[in-house]
């Protein structure tokens, strides 16, 4: 069933099997109002704080908290992979499951809990073995917090008339701020300190998620079935949207894992390294806030997520040859572009493109490809070739952003914007 605010929303038709009948016809969108002056737009920004803050502490830090623990590089590239595997059955069963229980609220607190639980049981794990154990609790955690929190972000926006892109920019700014403020006092108190900040921020998640806006029960709407599911992730298009987009952002997996561990071999210190996380979220923040309904207008979704990995390809050849100094800061602002404009343009293709009523399995289809097996496969890859490579490992992930370049090409060409078809 849709959770969505309005129970008695007219583009809802009568169920039939097929997935081009599910389909809302076009209606008009409500006038785009900022989201500052949104009180709903508000309460749909401090959840994705709450959440990018979390990020903000795990992708930066959480390799020097492991490496602290005595991981080697190669340990915690295979705890990386193992993550982003779990990551991917997480993203495709849990918001398969909030949707067809129409329950998305009620399984944002769950997952928030679930991460405070995981993160928390890393002081008290006696060995490696319990300590996968944790990676994969949090790993789950995140896995469904996201696609579902998007779902419902883009049907809070819908809904009361705030534009998405600027709720969402509150998230990479937790993230920013999160990521300056940490490297700052994990090189004072050391990488002890990721590990409180992440419980915290999973508290706040579980609290902001079980009262989330864009969530209601839908009362005249039935449930989505395991078919319909199916359905949309056998169409097509659908499957050339998820490698296109998954291509480019699961390119950023060798950065995640490897760009402070890399940075910190190359003489930089903690707070060097969080600024430099802070400053490329920072492009990303404007860019979101000033110009993300802009690109999306300019490019269109398939447009946006081409570009996403043309800048890609472009940001990691650069960064395999191990710039410092200004080069290495100018190839961080490509970051609102390699990442951000694909994200916009995967919202922006799934809000046009799926039933409202299967939008949190779309996206978690999309982020267990995306966020999930790609980014595990590319973990995996560079947990091998790092140690022997150093920098030359992001030549893999140029590959990777060259190819959403083409997939998002040929997405460009085969979608006419449109609803999905059988």
């Amino acid at each position: 069933m849709i959770d969505d605010p309005q129970d008695d929303d007219p583009r809802k038709g009568t169920p039939k099997a097929s997935l081009s009948s599910l389909a809302p016809p076009p209606a008009p969108p409500p006038p785009r109002r900022p989201a500052a002056l949104q009180p709903m737009g508000l309460r749909t920004a401090a959840f994705y704080a709450a959440v990018f803050g979390g990020f903000g502490v795990h992708l930066p830090f959480w390799p020097l908290w492991l490496a602290d623990r005595g991981l080697s590089a190669a340990e915690i590239g295979v705890f990386g992979a193992a993550g982003m595997a779990a990551r991917v059955v997480g993203g495709l069963i849990l918001p398969s499951l909030a949707d067809k229980w129409d329950a998305r609220r009620h399984m944002l607190f769950v997952l928030g809990i679930l991460g405070l639980v995981a993160t928390l049981a890393h002081l008290v794990v006696p060995d490696r073995t319990w300590l996968m154990v944790a990676t994969l609790g949090l790993a789950a955690a995140f896995a469904g917090l996201v696609p579902i929190g998007d779902a419902l972000g883009a049907a809070a926006a819908r809904v009361y008339g705030f534009q998405y892109a600027q709720v969402r920019s509150a998230g990479s700014a937790s993230f920013l701020i999160v990521s300056l403020v940490l490297g700052a006092a994990i090189g004072a108190m050391g990488p002890g300190v990721a590990l409180w900040a992440m419980a915290g921020f999973f508290v706040l998640a579980a609290w902001t998620g079980l009262t989330h806006p864009g969530g209601g029960r839908a009362r005249a709407a039935r449930r989505p079935t395991l078919a319909e599911i199916r359905a949309l992730a056998a169409a097509p298009v659908f499957m050339l949207f998820v490698a296109a987009i998954g291509l480019s952002q699961a390119s950023h997996g060798v950065y995640y894992a490897y760009g402070s561990v890399h940075w910190r071999d190359l003489g930089l210190d903690e707070a060097e390294i969080g600024a430099l996380w802070a400053f490329g979220v920072a492009i990303e923040v404007i860019l979101m806030a000033v110009w993300g309904g802009a690109l999306i207008r300019r490019f269109g979704a398939a447009g946006a997520i081409a570009l996403s990995g043309g800048t890609g390809a472009l940001r990691w050849a650069a960064m395999a040859f191990d710039p410092t100094g200004a080069g290495l800061w100018a190839l961080q602002s490509l970051h609102a572009l390699s990442f951000a404009a694909g994200h916009l343009g995967a919202i922006a293709f799934i809000s046009a493109a799926v039933p409202e009523r299967l939008a949190a399995a779309a996206q978690g289809i999309f982020g267990a490809v995306a966020g999930g097996a790609l980014t595990a496969v590319v973990m995996a890859l560079a947990a091998w070739v790092f140690p022997w490579a150093g920098g030359g490992t992001y030549w893999i992930a140029a590959v990777m952003s060259a190819g959403g370049l083409v997939l998002g090409i040929g997405l460009s060409r085969r979608w006419d914007g449109r609803a999905l078809a059988d």
